[in-house]
């Protein structure tokens, strides 16, 4: 039985992006989203759906392209993920040893640990979007700062469940395509102590937490041209509108302690990186198409999974 562990709640942080002042988005009916990344080895070809998070809530994605590509495929390459199988009593004593885990430890209050002007900063932040939350408060920087995140995400008119992806698998499954999963399963006989020692610990999340409220107080609108670009298609429009490091702030806080080692996710970005590129090479090598999605920040700029491809000889035409 699969759950949505612990483990992948401490680790499953958004894609943030960087943004000006808040305005809302609106985004309305069918929009076709961005044009197919094209990789090509000989006569087989990888077509790659670059996906967005947030969207437009109001928007409705349908491309016929990608339809017709998906019809034309023999398989599937989902994005890389973490997961683990554990039964169902396993599960439920996951789940009562994490209650408090996003508590910070010692009963601590946010105002303890984050710097004076900091905290003034989010004080009024905190008042715009979350109101008198005085339970927040108790939170670890890290998870406090990303549900004030999501209601102003929400607030703008943007949304995470975008459903895109499930889009794409129900199409996948109706030409019945292979599904090529790139997992990496998560060893759980540890996690119950590491989920103990990560709650009676610090961790280095105030940078996570400053660069979350820099974003909501100057950086948001780009968070709406983006989100209205992919809508679009524009994709020279979402180049030039640069991701930014904060989610790698706030997902090194987690990843660099030992609850990460102790679970077993050292290096969990190279990995699934390494193991996405893998099972691409392997359905390029047997398939003539194959279709895959991939998070729209994992193909743009230096650290594009496609330049490692091309790199190798592959031709990898980007969308305009």
């Amino acid at each position: 039985m699969r759950i949505l562990l612990v483990v992948l709640i401490v680790f499953s942080f958004h894609s943030f992006a960087q943004e000006d002042s808040i305005e809302e988005v609106i985004v309305y009916g069918v929009r076709p989203g961005p044009d197919l990344w094209k990789v090509t080895k000989g006569d087989n070809v990888l077509w790659v759906l670059g996906t967005l998070s947030p969207l437009p809530k109001r928007m409705k994605w349908q491309s016929e392209f990608v339809g017709t590509v998906i019809k034309n495929s023999q398989a599937y390459v989902l994005p890389p993920s973490v997961s683990a199988d554990i039964g169902f009593f396993q599960a439920f004593s996951l789940a009562r040893s994490a209650i408090g885990i996003k508590k910070n430890p010692g009963k601590k209050q946010l105002k303890d640990i984050v710097p004076e002007a900091t905290y003034a900063r989010w004080l009024v932040l905190k008042k715009k979007y979350l109101g008198n939350n005085r339970k927040i408060e108790k939170t670890r920087p890290i998870f406090a700062s990303s549900k004030l995140f999501d209601k102003a995400i929400s607030k703008i008119g943007l949304t995470y469940d975008t459903k895109v992806e499930k889009k794409v698998s129900k199409m996948a499954k109706k030409s019945k395509l292979e599904f090529i999963r790139p997992t990496i399963k998560i060893d759980m006989s540890k996690s119950k102590s590491a989920i103990k020692k990560f709650k009676k610990k610090d961790i280095s999340d105030l940078e996570c937490f400053s660069k979350t409220l820099d974003t909501l107080e100057s950086d948001v609108n780009n968070m709406s041209k983006r989100a209205s670009a992919w809508a679009n298609g524009d994709i020279s429009k979402l180049i030039e509108l640069q991701f930014s490091n904060q989610d790698a702030s706030c997902t090194s806080a987690i990843l660099n302690n030992d609850f990460a080692k102790d679970v077993g996710m050292e290096n969990i970005e190279e990995r699934l990186r390494d193991l996405w590129l893998e099972k691409v090479k392997e359905s390029l090598n047997t398939n003539k198409s194959t279709f895959a999605v991939l998070s729209i920040s994992n193909l743009l700029g230096k650290n594009s999974y496609l330049k490692s491809l091309e790199a190798k000889g592959y031709l990898v035409k980007t969308p305009k």
